[in-house]
């Protein structure tokens, strides 16, 4: 697992614990990912980014 924070990927270290709080529309949304889905991310109603610039945030571009 890695978690990207800003623009930073962090890698799992398995000798330390990580806590991610879901809502419970997080919850619903990562049920009803496709199977091939592999990414999740969150964004505030006010960024402002596109919904493009935010997949591209979400791919590393």
């Amino acid at each position: 697992m890695r978690v990207k924070v800003a623009d930073s990927w962090h890698g799992v270290d398995t000798t330390r614990a990580i806590m991610i709080e879901l809502s419970d529309a997080d919850r619903r949304n990562i049920a009803n990912m496709v199977p091939g889905a592999r990414f999740y991310a969150c964004f505030d109603d006010k960024d402002a980014r596109t919904t493009d610039e935010k997949l591209a945030w979400m791919r590393g571009q």
